[in-house]
């Protein structure tokens, strides 16, 4: 007995439905006015994360949008707790600080940087970064500080200093 094959259609457009498609269970075709009228399932929204593995959310498009607007994706201020932005004002990209305020930070004494010189580049050292990331770093986060390559060298070549 021959087997006779029913012409499936899809139950929004009328055109006929891929057999693959049926066979999962779908009654809808894949064009995009069919998918909007009939697809149910979760979305999945990906955030770019600074040097870092995006992050997934698995949530409805309006709970991605308010969590969003709360700054929850936003950029994180990484200072570490350096005071490098002078009482919490921003410079703008077209002025510059006063002559004193870019000068690198030396102390009096001592093995040529100063103990938040050699801390941030040990705390960028252990997040596993090389000596040209940990100036580029630095030059954003912390650029009173007056990080060169050669400085960073220097300063991860040396034994750490203890502390008090």
């Amino acid at each position: 007995m021959a087997r006779v094959s029913q012409q499936l259609l899809c139950i929004e457009c009328g055109d006929e439905l891929a057999v693959e498609r049926a066979e999962l269970g779908y009654r809808y075709c894949t064009k995009a006015d069919c998918q909007a009228a009939h697809h149910r399932g979760l979305t999945i929204t990906t955030v770019g994360v600074n040097k870092s593995a995006d992050a997934i959310v698995v949530a409805e498009p309006d709970e991605v949008r308010r969590r969003g607007e709360a700054g929850e994706f936003g950029r994180k201020d990484s200072g570490l707790g350096l005071d490098y932005r002078h009482g919490g004002e921003r410079r703008s990209a077209g002025r510059r600080p006063p002559r004193s305020a870019a000068r690198p930070i030396r102390p009096a004494a001592g093995p040529g940087w100063s103990a938040e010189q050699e801390k941030i580049v040990r705390l960028y050292h252990e997040m596993g970064l090389s000596p040209r990331q940990i100036v580029e770093r630095a030059r954003q986060n912390a650029p009173r500080l007056g990080l060169t390559d050669r400085l960073v060298v220097r300063i991860l070549s040396a034994a750490p200093r203890r502390t008090r």
